[in-house]
């Protein structure tokens, strides 16, 4: 039922590269080839378009993958199930989530669960915001962390908590005596920006891709870990949630000010899961450490 050829056909749809699969799952290429070819002939019709820079899955590859990526959410579940007549403590959890929420969230959340699940398995993935959604209706992940926005079909809020960005910086930082920052205000400083589209583009007013693109920033970098240290020696200023500076906002080594926009300060960040796929116990269960982790900080961050 699970034999290599549904791995490395999930692989290759994942990198439009048989090579780049083949790297992924440190086989020869030759072997993973021969086992798509093999795949296409049981299928009778081809599963991937070949192009000059790659391949990419067609119409019949499209109902391949999600054939199987249902099945093995299934055997799963299955296996999961079993574990819970065994008393077993083991299974895998998948999560994809903001990359803000590596830096302490997530790791804590892990740590503590494997305290009392030490042989669960993880797969963990920093993804943009606007891609969480999209990686749990794909089934590639059971459980999402991102800021709210209008949810695909599909998908659900499991928990949702008050934790819009705003503007952070150095305590010592002049915009730091501000109440409110809007968008002009951070022109004229020096800006470090996270790479990729901003989380809060699409919710702002219509020029705000205006002001995005034409801010020229001092550091632009695809790691929150970097941004922070810099933050928080005071070579610049961001847009970031409080979530990602809880310790950093405790110890006064930073400030957060809110964007003077409503539409921002409505933004909340939350734990979606798909509606209709059942997920195993234990993916259920991490989901309820998240959830709780999670209103907690919120609630000590408004009393902070």
């Amino acid at each position: 039922m699970h034999a290599n050829v549904l791995k490395y056909f999930v692989e290759v749809a994942r990198c439009s590269s048989i090579r780049k699969a083949a790297q992924n799952l440190f086989v020869a290429s030759s072997a993973v080839n021969r086992q798509i070819l093999k795949l296409e002939a049981e299928m009778g019709t081809e599963l991937f378009d070949r192009l000059p820079n790659g391949i990419r899955l067609n119409a019949a590859g499209e109902r391949v993958l999600q054939h199987i990526r249902a099945t093995l959410n299934d055997f799963h579940l299955m296996r999961s199930e079993l574990d819970d007549l065994k008393g077993d403590r083991n299974g895998h959890v998948s999560v994809a989530a903001m990359d803000s929420l590596f830096v302490d969230f997530l790791p804590a959340t892990v740590e503590e669960f494997s305290e009392v699940y030490p042989a669960v398995t993880y797969s963990i993935a920093a993804v943009p915001p606007h891609d969480v959604p999209a990686r749990l209706v794909s089934g590639e992940y059971d459980l999402g962390i991102s800021y709210i926005t209008k949810l695909p079909a599909g998908l659900d809020i499991m928990v949702e908590v008050s934790l819009p960005p705003g503007v952070v910086m150095a305590a010592s930082h002049p915009l730091a005596k501000r109440e409110r920052i809007n968008f002009d205000d951070c022109r004229s400083q020096a800006f470090l920006r996270l790479e990729g589209r901003s989380p809060i583009q699409g919710v702002v007013t219509a020029d705000f891709p205006e002001f995005w693109e034409s801010l020229q920033p001092s550091l632009t970098c695809n790691s929150t870990t970097l941004l922070k240290r810099l933050i928080a020696s005071g070579r610049g200023i961001s847009f970031f949630s409080k979530l990602a500076f809880v310790d950093e906002l405790a110890r006064g080594e930073v400030v957060w000010r809110p964007l003077d926009d409503e539409n921002v300060n409505a933004l909340t960040v939350g734990i979606i899961a798909p509606s209709q796929r059942a997920l195993p116990h234990v993916t259920i269960e991490f989901l309820d450490r998240m959830a709780r982790r999670l209103k907690h900080i919120e609630l000590a961050l408004q009393e902070a």
